[in-house]
């Protein structure tokens, strides 16, 4: 467990990019658009072989040397061609005294045949709502509003919440080079860069998984990610790796993970 000086010193801000633990709710045969038009479009027997519900819960380490900070857990459901997740971190040891490091993320939307298109999505600190983002797709706009104000971004079909873009990435084929697409955290909307790097074996609390890995950039250079979706679990992402511009880590590692519509109480409401 870190100590005080280390609590002083981790980033709030990067404890929150860290709770992003993304899985998505999928089944449906809906259209939206066509294949060509998604950057990441899903193969259609994919969606309907995704989980339809489940939880994911993991253990959060800071740093180098892998400080225990806390857990999150991450809960996903469908009904029909809607979606609902969201992931809850929480601080524990000397950090449970912020209440700021209570973190809760929240999407929703719909379920089409090429995967997700989010309609809204929010963040809690604390108890309190204070970002969140509405999608209009017909506008090709996402509107994002924190501290009282509202700004506007551009969207195209098949772009994503930090909930739902690496479960998108799961239900598409895997592809050779790099892909950008425009990933919504509620504040903003980050042109990010994406790719696969070479699978590999991933060792978490919740056992050993043959995985794909994968690196996500935002093309500012604010933040990387990597994930490793474990082909033996429907490719959920069983670690999530977080480096920000000052080379601040932060690793969430699954501890448990269940499938299946009892596994999914307490889900986004």
């Amino acid at each position: 467990m870190p100590d005080r000086a280390l609590t002083r010193a981790l980033p709030g801000q990067l404890w929150r990019r860290g709770v992003v633990a993304l899985c998505l709710a999928a089944g449906a045969t809906t259209s939206w658009g066509e294949a060509g038009e998604w950057p990441l479009a899903a193969m259609p027997e994919a969606v309907v072989a995704w989980p339809a519900a489940g939880t994911i819960e993991y253990e959060v380490l800071y740093g180098k040397m892998g400080f225990r900070i806390g857990s999150a857990v991450h809960r996903w459901s469908r009904d029909g061609d809607a979606y609902r997740m969201e992931s809850e971190a929480r601080a524990s040891g000397l950090l449970a005294a912020i209440g700021s490091l209570s973190y809760t993320q929240r999407s929703e939307g719909e379920v089409t045949r090429w995967g997700l298109r989010p309609d809204a999505f929010e963040v809690e600190r604390g108890g309190r709502r204070r970002e969140w983002s509405d999608f209009d797709w017909e506008r090709g706009e996402v509107d994002l509003y924190r501290d009282g104000k509202v700004k506007q971004a551009a969207i195209h079909p098949g772009d994503q919440d930090v909930l739902t873009l690496w479960h998108q990435i799961a239900l598409a084929e895997p592809w050779a080079g790099e892909i950008t697409l425009t990933v919504v955290t509620g504040k903003s909307a980050a042109p990010s860069r994406l790719e696969y790097l070479p699978d590999e074996a991933v060792d978490v609390p919740a056992g050993r998984f043959e995985s794909r890995h994968l690196r996500a950039a935002a093309l500012d250079g604010s933040l990387t990610l990597e994930v490793w979706l474990a082909k033996d679990k429907a490719l959920l992402p069983v670690r999530i790796l977080m480096v920000d511009r000052k080379g601040e880590i932060l690793d969430q590692r699954a501890q448990r993970i269940r499938i299946g519509d009892s596994a999914s109480k307490g889900a986004a409401r």
